[in-house]
């Protein structure tokens, strides 16, 4: 799954430079054969990844996914980020954070199958 087999799904990878807004950031595309690229953008001076584009496949042709990230706090020692905005052509979405914590033990009834 993405990211943890991002290098086997994209095996060609080229990096090239762009700002976002005010920001400077270098931008990592990853292709394959029979597959549309992916581009993930790190802002260069944080090192953080700001946005994420994918392009999938239509029967009006390709159609691009853009997810903004924001806000980074330290989430047990890890930089997570607590605003995501998700664009397709057909629909915007905001997603914010209120709070993140890592390792919460969760009760195995959450995992029950609905009635």
């Amino acid at each position: 799954g993405f990211p943890a087999g991002i290098s086997r799904m994209f095996p060609r990878w080229r990096v090239g430079k762009t700002t976002i807004g005010d920001r400077d950031v270098t931008i990592v595309q990853g292709s394959a054969p029979g597959l549309l690229p992916a581009n993930l953008y790190f802002d260069d001076e944080s090192g953080l990844l700001v946005r994420v584009v994918r392009w999938n496949q239509t029967s009006v042709g390709p159609v691009p996914t853009e997810l903004n990230y924001g806000d980074y706090r330290a989430v047990a020692g890890i930089k997570m980020p607590f605003t995501w905005t998700i664009t397709q052509t057909y629909m915007q979405a905001t997603i914010k954070l209120a709070e993140v914590a890592a390792n919460v033990p969760v009760d195995a009834s959450r995992f029950t199958k609905p009635r």
